[in-house]
């Protein structure tokens, strides 16, 4: 997986590439640790360039949603595609997450 972390006063937006399993436990704690830091009040996953998820991948959406909320910050998700969306339709993740 890889992914990027853009943030403005409004927004932190991270752009999620590729693959995410459990394997990218250690580098998804970085984005867990991003919203720690002073910013804005809105975080926005985008999920439109993975082409996969696991019930792990899950997991860590999970977790920077917990950071998030521990610090004010609301999470949302989007751009989800295929399988992707599959995934999330089927363990009905807009109940934890709002999905757009």
């Amino acid at each position: 997986m890889e992914y990027t972390i853009q943030s403005d006063s409004n927004q932190r937006l991270v752009n999620l590439k590729g693959r995410l399993t459990f394997t990218d436990h250690e580098q998804f704690r970085k984005i867990t640790e991003a919203m720690h830091e002073p910013g804005s009040a809105k975080c926005t996953l985008d999920v439109s360039g993975l082409e996969f998820i696991d019930s792990a991948g899950l997991g860590l959406l999970l977790l920077v949603n917990e950071a998030a909320k521990e610090n004010d910050i609301s999470v949302s998700i989007r751009g989800a595609q295929d399988q992707v969306k599959k995934m999330l339709e089927i363990t009905r993740f807009e109940e934890m997450i709002p999905v757009e």
